[in-house]
């Protein structure tokens, strides 16, 4: 039998991963079984549990697979240099990065409802869900200091106004995976316009 080139492994892992993906949306993580991904993969049982030993294995994949978009969105944000100048700037780029990207990726966001779901009964899933919320908030809350660093005023503490921020963000993936309706454009412009309000847009830089 032919040997399979690395390149011809990582795309049927990543056959598996989107049958596995489109399955975990569709029935959820529970109700959703081996069967079903096999099934949707157009693979056999031998080759798909070569690549994933067990549906466990698929969940951890499928919910890393949302999470690097998260993580290379905050990790772009490590060199103060790069940092945005505003919160408002914070925001839209973090939309970019993250929200813009994601969507496409997760039905809606419907997948990465699903994973939240999952991390309250999952602890190794919740710790890497709490890593992810703690990144964001720490964007948000170094922009925000070095705000008040440059003399600028803000209406709360950096830590507490970047709890809020994080909340507003979610707040779109949480409407849109369950309503559908959620313009995310257009809804990052209304939250821009709420932060130059209050004083932390880029008409306030």
């Amino acid at each position: 039998m032919p040997k399979i080139s690395d390149e011809r492994k990582l795309e049927r892992s990543q056959q598996i991963l989107d049958a596995a993906r489109r399955c975990f949306i569709d029935k959820g993580f529970h109700r959703a079984s081996m069967s079903d991904v096999i099934r949707e993969s157009g693979l056999s049982a031998g080759a798909v549990y070569s690549y994933y030993s067990s549906k466990e294995e698929l969940i951890a994949a499928v919910a890393r697979s949302i999470f690097v978009a998260y993580e290379t969105g905050i990790n772009g944000f490590d060199d103060p240099g790069a940092r945005p100048a505003s919160p408002e700037a914070a925001v839209r780029s973090l939309a970019e990065r993250i929200l813009l990207e994601i969507a496409p990726l997760t039905d809606g966001f419907r997948m990465v409802l699903t994973v939240w779901g999952e991390a309250s009964n999952n602890p190794a899933l919740r710790e890497t869900v709490g890593d992810i919320v703690r990144g964001l908030r720490g964007v948000f809350e170094r922009v925000l200091t070095d705000w008040r660093a440059a003399g600028r005023e803000l209406p709360a503490e950096p830590t507490i106004l970047a709890q809020v921020m994080v909340s507003v963000m979610q707040g779109a993936v949480v409407q849109q995976g369950l309503v559908g309706d959620v313009e995310i454009d257009d809804y990052i412009d209304a939250f821009c316009a709420v932060l130059r309000v209050a004083g932390l847009g880029d008409d306030g830089a």
